[in-house]
C-alpha cells in the first residue's frame, strides 16, 4: 500500500461524510420552510404559490444533485480530484438555494461563504479559489436584488457591500492557509501509515526467503476456510520438505543451505503466483495455498516445482542434486485447520516413506 492509496481511501470518507452532512443539511432546509409555510400568517403570496416556489422547487433541486452525487461516487469512475470538485459543487448548490430565496435575510444571504471555508478538507487550492468566485458572484447578484429594495435606500447599504465582500475574502485568505497545513498533515499521516503497513508487512515475511512466514500461513488458512465455506470452491494445501536437508547443511554449510533454499522458494513463488499464496512454514518445510483450482491443475503445478528443483544445478553440490517431497490434501467441507493440515502432512510424510522425490494426494 502507498500513500496515494491511502489518500485516496480518505477522500473518499471524506466525500461521503460530507454527503452525508449535506443530505441532513437540505432536509433541515426543507423543514424550515414547511413550517414557515404553515405558520408564517403573512407570506407575501398565495401558500400555494409559496409551497411551489419555496419548497417543491428546492426539493427537486436538492433531489436530484444529492442524488447525481451519490450516484456518481458510489460508481467510482472519477477521479480523487473530480470527486472532490463534484462534492464542492454540491455543497455550493445546496447553500445557494436559501441565499437566492431569501436574499432579504443576510444570514441566509450569506450562506454560500460557508462553502469556502468547508473545500479546507480537500486541501485542494482550485476549488478554493473557484468557491470563492462562486460566493463572489452570488453575493454581486444579491445585492443588486437588495438594493432594489426600498429599505435598503434608508441604511448604509456600501457598509454591507463592502463588510460582506471583506468577509469573503478573510474566510478565502484563512482557507488558502488551512489548505497548505490540512495537506502537509495528509502527507504526514499518509507516509506514517504506510511506513506502518510496510512494517506490518514485512513482520509477516520470512526475511531470508520473501515468502510470508508461518503466522502468515495459519491467518490465511483460517480466511480461506471461511472463504470456501461460504462459495463452495475448491482448496489446496501442499506441504513441500526438502530431502535429506540435513545433509545438506552438515556437508556443504548453512550459507549454501540458505542458496538451496531460496532456490526453491523462488520456484514455489513463481510457480503459484496465479493460484495461490506460497509460504515458507519452517526450516525445510514450505506450504503452498491454492484456492479455486482443480485437482490436476494442482498436480502440474507441484511437479513442475518438484522436477525443476531436482534439476537444478548448485555449483557447491558437485552433480550430486537434491531433491523435495510434497503432500497435498484438498479441504473437506466442515474441517478444521489443524485436521486441514494434518491430512497434507500425513501425505507429505507417506511420500517420505515411499522413497521421498514424489507427490502424494490425501484421500
Amino acid at each position: 500500500m502507498n500513500n496515494d492509496t491511502i489518500n485516496v481511501d480518505i477522500s473518499k470518507k471524506w466525500q461521503l461524510l460530507l454527503w452525508k452532512v449535506f443530505l441532513s443539511v437540505a432536509i433541515m432546509f426543507m423543514v424550515v420552510e414547511v413550517i414557515i409555510c404553515l405558520v408564517k400568517k403573512d407570506l407575501g403570496m398565495a401558500r400555494g404559490a409559496y409551497m411551489g416556489l419555496y419548497v417543491a422547487i428546492p426539493l427537486v433541486i436538492y433531489a436530484g444533485v444529492l442524488s447525481g452525487t451519490l450516484y456518481v461516487l458510489k460508481k467510482n469512475k472519477l477521479t480523487e480530484n473530480g470527486a472532490d470538485w463534484l462534492v464542492s459543487m454540491m455543497m455550493f448548490v445546496i447553500f445557494i438555494v436559501p441565499a437566492f430565496e431569501h436574499y432579504d435575510a443576510i444570514v441566509l444571504a450569506l450562506l454560500p461563504m460557508v462553502s469556502i471555508v468547508i473545500t479546507a478538507v480537500f486541501a485542494n487550492q482550485n476549488i478554493t479559489l473557484v468557491m470563492t468566485l462562486l460566493t463572489f458572484c452570488s453575493l454581486i447578484i444579491n445585492d443588486i436584488r437588495l438594493y432594489s429594495l426600498f429599505e435598503w435606500k434608508e441604511i448604509s447599504f456600501g457598509a454591507y457591500v463592502t463588510a460582506s465582500f471583506g468577509l469573503v475574502l478573510v474566510l478565502s485568505v484563512v482557507t488558502f492557509l488551512l489548505n497548505m497545513h490540512t495537506k502537509e498533515l495528509m502527507e504526514s499521516i499518509g507516509n506514517f501509515t504506510v511506513r506502518q503497513m510496510n512494517l506490518m508487512t514485512e513482520l509477516r515475511k520470512d526475511p531470508l526467503t520473501g515468502l510470508y512466514n508461518r503466522r502468515s500461513f495459519e491467518e490465511s488458512l483460517e480466511k480461506e476456510i471461511r472463504r470456501t465455506e461460504e462459495n463452495g470452491e475448491k482448496a489446496y494445501i501442499a506441504i513441500f520438505d526438502i530431502d535429506h536437508f540435513k545433509n545438506v547443511n552438515d556437508t556443504y554449510g548453512h550459507s549454501n543451505g540458505d542458496v538451496v533454499i531460496k532456490a526453491l522458494c523462488k520456484m514455489l513463488k513463481e510457480k503459484s503466483k496465479d493460484y495461490g499464496l506460497a509460504f515458507r512454514y519452517g526450516g525445510e518445510e514450505f506450504v503452498i495455498l491454492f484456492n479455486n483450482i482443480e485437482l490436476p491443475k494442482v498436480i502440474n503445478v507441484v511437479e513442475d516445482v518438484r522436477t525443476e528443483f531436482r534439476c537444478y544445478y548448485f555449483q557447491f553440490m558437485n552433480n550430486s542434486g537434491i531433491t523435495c517431497s510434497c503432500g497435498v490434501a484438498e479441504y473437506s467441507k466442515g474441517e478444521s485447520a489443524k485436521a486441514w493440515f494434518n491430512r497434507a502432512d500425513n501425505s507429505l510424510y507417506q511420500a517420505k516413506e515411499a522413497g521421498r522425490n514424489r507427490t502424494v494426494v490425501s484421500e
